[in-house]
């Protein structure tokens, strides 16, 4: 008993002492800056879509361009909670794509960096993965992350789908030789029991089984005809089951049901509102709303489920809430992140309003 309570005041003690050693240095910052404590105005309060007199339902949130955006402000809160090595990663290169994990961490692939990039704001850190270990990625491009926290990572360098556990050690890799010719992003079926990977230039989707990593089945043929593509890029599962793919040189988003056979389309090339131009990546709430990023318009368009288009978001350009090259898309509860790709940035959005008001 008494060395029960013992450890248990030790335990406090220590604890006390590492809010004590973050106070002081928190401290110490603002001394240095002579700044004083108080509300931080928000940088980013005038980007909002509609643009007034409408009624603003979406707001720009943050930008992240690498570490300082988000890691401890001083080297004892960096110890404190630890970090991945400073090094040629401290900015992002080539973004591709990205996704939210479990915890509402951030993932990015960056094929610049060759490396998956996790940003993480309330913990105050930036982790790179896919850099060691005997599975190294080349050309990470699309990316999924599914409910137990496993990231799954095209590569088209490597021709591999690689999974990483939350701690970036590699947990599976798929394709083997000759099986993908250009992987560009990979999605997880709603049973958890098969990986789709969009394969660009063979015009089809590559279905894996997710245990065995053994090639099961392969559809789709190069053409313009409903069920038929032309370099898919990106895909995604909705919350019916159902797999959208991002139909890129067709201009269009098709849907597959379950059992890979074509359901629907949406999308023309054009430059009205509900076309697109050069459609890049594609993300479903789980209210069934459409996300969908396009590289020419330089903006995100969203849908409802009967795809008609209900707002839209971004412009092209290099100020807040602008693109250069609008990319991958993730989206989760309230927030949506988007990837600049040639802005070498992330741009992270928030609802204002229920989706559905």
């Amino acid at each position: 008993m008494h060395g029960s309570h013992g450890s248990r005041r030790l335990g406090v003690l220590l604890l006390a002492m590492t809010m004590f050693v973050v106070a002081a240095s928190d401290a110490a910052f603002a001394k240095k800056k002579g700044k004083k404590k108080g509300p931080v105005e928000d940088p980013y309060a005038e980007y909002v879509w509609p643009a007034p007199p409408d009624k603003a339902r979406i707001k720009l949130e943050d930008v992240i361009v690498g570490r300082a955006d988000v890691e401890a402000r001083t080297k004892w809160r960096r110890k404190l909670l630890g970090a991945s090595p400073q090094a040629v990663y401290d900015t992002l290169k080539k973004p591709f794509a990205v996704a939210f994990d479990p915890q509402g961490r951030i993932l990015v692939t960056d094929s610049g960096n060759a490396a998956l990039i996790r940003f993480d704001r309330n913990g105050e850190r930036m982790d790179v993965l896919g850099t060691q270990g005997t599975v190294r990625l080349k050309l990470p491009l699309g990316l999924t992350v599914t409910a137990d926290g496993t990231i799954y990572v095209a590569d088209a360098a490597l021709l591999k789908v690689v999974a990483y556990d939350a701690e970036g050690k590699v947990v599976a890799v798929y394709g083997k030789a000759g099986e993908l010719t250009n992987p560009t992003d990979a999605a997880v079926s709603p049973d958890g029991k098969r990986l789709f990977v969009a394969d660009s230039k063979t015009h089809s989707i590559v279905v894996f089984d997710l245990e065995t990593a053994e090639h099961v089945t392969s559809f789709g043929v190069r053409g313009k005809e409903a069920g038929q593509l032309h370099f898919p890029t990106s895909l995604v599962f909705g919350p019916e089951g159902n797999l959208f793919v991002v139909d890129q040189m067709n201009s269009r988003i098709q849907l597959f049901d379950p059992d890979n056979e074509f359901l629907d389309q949406f999308g023309a090339l054009g430059i009205g509102y509900g076309n697109f131009v050069r459609p890049k990546d594609v993300a479903v709430d789980e209210l069934g709303l459409i996300y969908v990023t396009d590289n020419a318009f330089n903006n995100v368009q969203l849908f409802d489920t009967d795809f008609s288009l209900l707002t839209f978001v971004g412009e092209g350009g290099g100020g807040p809430g602008q693109f250069h090259g609008a990319s991958g898309i993730a989206v989760q509860g309230d927030r949506l992140a988007v990837v600049d790709q040639l802005g070498k940035r992330l741009q992270v959005f928030r609802f204002l309003v229920p989706k559905l008001e």
